[in-house]
């Protein structure tokens, strides 16, 4: 699945020009509960101001006048080294591991061949794409067994005819005398239905929840 699907479009977005002053910018900021805002020369992309950074370097200056501060130019405090991306067909786990390699990242910008803003790729908005595709919201269920072989299909033989859906599954060996721990996602009317046909099979299951 490609970024362009969880992009949220510039025309959704909430933008600042490089030729505003620094009152201009907090303002729609904090009027729209933000963290940070793309800061545009036009339609180009050109850096990111930052509600945290501005704060900082304020009373790292030592407060002074408030209100010749926010006269300044928002071109003295925006972030210009910002990873961005030209390719709305990157794929969402390639966008994820940019947010894995600089943690400081709000967001994405995603532009044109021209450099002009076309959207942008939230943090939130890739966590909430692997939640729905890895299960995560889906009662998590572990099974630990021995003779790993032929185990797996069975498990998820049974899990399907009492009406389960599996929506991830991971093998972990434990390095405790072979001893597999089988961790799965499960979705079902009736999970419980689910965990007492394995119990019946055989297979001890513990269920955890993550709220």
């Amino acid at each position: 699945m490609n970024i362009n699907s969880i992009m949220k479009k510039v025309e959704e977005l909430r933008t600042i020009s490089i030729d505003d002053n620094l009152g201009k910018g907090l303002r729609v900021i904090e009027d729209n509960d933000l963290l940070s805002l793309p800061v545009l020369e036009g339609k180009k992309f050109i850096g990111v101001l930052s509600r945290q950074y501005v704060y900082e370097l304020y009373f790292k200056e030592d407060g002074g006048d408030k209100e010749k501060f926010l006269q300044r130019k928002v071109e003295e405090f925006m972030r210009t080294k910002v990873p961005s991306v030209n390719n709305s067909n990157m794929l969402i786990d390639e966008a994820a591991a940019m947010f894995f390699a600089n943690n400081k990242l709000r967001f994405i910008p995603v532009v044109n061949g021209e450099e002009e803003l076309i959207g942008i790729i939230t943090k939130k908005a890739i966590l909430e794409r692997f939640k729905f595709i890895y299960g995560m919201d889906e009662p998590r269920l572990v099974i630990y067994i021995y003779d790993f072989k032929g185990k797996l299909a069975k498990i998820t033989d049974i899990i399907a005819k009492a009406g389960g859906n599996i929506r991830n599954i991971v093998q972990a060996d434990t390095e405790v005398l072979g001893l597999q721990e089988i961790t799965l996602r499960v979705k079902a009317n009736d999970i419980q239905k689910v965990i007492k046909s394995l119990n019946n099979h055989g297979f001890e299951v513990r269920e955890f929840s993550d709220n």
